[in-house]
């Protein structure tokens, strides 16, 4: 069971909370009677002398978009059919592509492509740039707006144009809308006997529970000996910032913290966006060496982890720089069919520092680099002393006979796995070595 948190903040989906409209105190004349007249008058104008008629709602609704947009790329106006996708979205049930995307310089940037999905099947990477949806350009789309073409029916066909870092022609992707479910741990092993992974894809409700009983299932698996884990949050677009919290604390132990057991806290102008999160006593692996794997993709909630765990020097951090989304969006309704979703707080890590634009920087730079595979290569036999012609023995015969004649047979299926693995994931391969020098490091303190 995850540990009691005490924890001051709101449950928030998608690292969106709602704020209670009556709760928020309005502060009088803030807009005085001139500037609302300059809205009134402008409102007026277009819709007497547009070239076509506007309903006068459409046109609030269009001021209303364009001063959230005017404020940073995550602030928007979310009307009735925006509102309905995301509660679709926060679900982790909807028809689409299964990509997490911002507003960025006039196109949508990829954040992530989410496992198993048909942005992830069709190689969709997160930095990539979508710059037309079904030949349409999105320069002139709101967020919402790109979303919502991105979505649809269940088998829809779906086409999208993206530039990609250091390629100099874009790429024209096809692909099928599917039922998105997001499914947060999707993957846990055993690497090499005693060494667990644990991949986690986005911080849900559930996350912080079934990591734990993913790690029970690799420490049974290990016979009680698990001598160090993976944390895998690569393309992790973040979720429920609570969530986060959990996995983190889960990794924590306060009473060790020396005075800082904060796992994050936010800042802001508003009370209500002030927020604090806290270690708690205990930890799950206590004296296990830990590994987190981030990129490009791994935002908010995962920088959240990342970041705690990295200011405690409870993990080593490898791969690339995170996305740097450290900021906190907050729904506030309107009515009941409109609301705004408004950035109110920049969230720091324990040690104060902004993730917001920045990212988290690894401890060990390790690039996503593809090592190709020589079928026709034959690994070169071992050259050392006992290949020498006419050497010299060691003078314990028994002890080389043996040395010579019992090959581990977990020595070879560890070569074979560590063979495969640099082919297949060479940022893992690396952080598996991290993660075995680690452990052997804490045998020799100990």
């Amino acid at each position: 069971m995850p540990k009691c948190l005490k924890i001051v903040i709101l449950n928030m989906a998608l690292c969106l909370f709602v704020f209670n409209a009556t709760a928020i105190k309005a502060e009088e004349d803030v807009i005085s009677k001139k500037d609302l007249q300059r809205l009134t008058t402008m409102i007026n104008n277009v819709k007497q002398y547009y070239y076509k008629s506007i309903d006068k709602a459409a046109l609030l609704d269009m001021a209303i978009s364009g001063m959230l947009a005017g404020l940073d790329p995550h602030s928007e106006y979310l009307g009735p059919e925006a509102l309905r996708e995301l509660e679709l979205e926060t679900r982790g049930k909807f028809g689409g592509i299964g990509v997490l995307v911002a507003p960025d310089r006039g196109a949508i940037k990829v954040i992530a492509p989410l496992d198993d999905t048909p942005a992830y099947r069709a190689d969709i990477k997160a930095g990539d740039y979508i710059v037309q949806i079904n030949n349409k350009f999105v320069r002139d789309m709101t967020l919402s707006d790109a979303v919502g073409m991105m979505r649809g029916a269940k088998g829809s066909k779906l086409n999208l144009t993206i530039i990609r870092k250091n390629e100099s022609k874009p790429r024209i992707i096809s692909l099928r809308r599917e039922i998105i479910k997001v499914k947060s741990v999707k993957d846990d092993k055993l690497l090499e006997p005693g060494y667990g992974y644990i991949r986690l894809s986005v911080f849900q409700e559930s996350t912080a529970q079934d990591m734990i009983k993913a790690i029970n299932k690799l420490q049974k698996a290990s016979k009680g000996n698990l001598k160090g884990l993976i944390l895998d949050v690569r393309n992790n677009p973040g979720g429920l910032f609570d969530s986060a919290v959990q996995v983190a604390d889960d990794f924590l132990d306060s009473t060790k913290l020396k005075g800082n057991d904060l796992i994050v806290y936010t800042k802001g102008q508003d009370e209500q966006a002030q927020l604090i999160a806290k270690a708690t006593a205990g930890e799950l692996l206590p004296n296990v060496p830990v590994v987190v794997l981030i990129n490009e993709g791994s935002a908010s909630a995962a920088e959240i982890v990342a970041g705690a765990l990295q200011d405690h020097k409870r993990a080593i951090i490898v791969g690339t720089r995170s996305f740097g989304k450290g900021s906190v969006q907050v729904l506030i309704p309107i009515d009941r069919s409109s609301a705004i979703k408004l950035t109110t707080s920049i969230y720091y890590t324990p040690l104060g520092h902004s993730i917001q634009a920045k990212g988290i920087e690894p401890d060990i730079n390790v690039e996503d680099i593809q090592i190709p595979q020589d079928k026709d290569a034959q690994s070169l036999p071992r050259v050392d002393e006992s290949a020498l012609v006419d050497h010299i023995q060691n003078g314990d015969e028994e002890s080389d006979s043996l040395y010579e004649n019992k090959k581990p047979e977990d020595q070879q299926k560890q070569s074979k796995a560590e063979s495969k693995l640099v082919h297949q994931d060479y940022q893992l391969y690396e952080a598996l070595h991290i993660l075995k020098s680690l452990s052997v490091m804490k045998n020799k303190s100990t």
